[in-house]
């Protein structure tokens, strides 16, 4: 997970994260890293529409955004 959240931070472009919340909810997410220190993510979600924090141990997958070509 570390390679795409840090893809995200030097390449300024949304990944798509499986998080795991606290309490145990599981939601798909589209983020855009503004700060990765400690294990802690800071990104812009779009689900939420606000900066978030997210736990590195609790993304159970990330993937990499392809822009469709037209």
């Amino acid at each position: 997970m570390r390679q795409f959240v840090q893809f995200s931070l030097d390449e300024q472009k949304p990944i798509e994260i499986i998080y795991l919340s606290k309490k145990g909810v599981i939601s798909q997410r589209k983020i855009l890293v503004k700060q990765f220190v400690n294990k802690q993510v800071i990104a812009y979600c779009f689900k939420r529409h606000q900066i978030r924090s997210f736990t590195l141990e609790q993304i159970l997958s990330a993937r990499r955004l392809f822009s469709k070509i037209a």
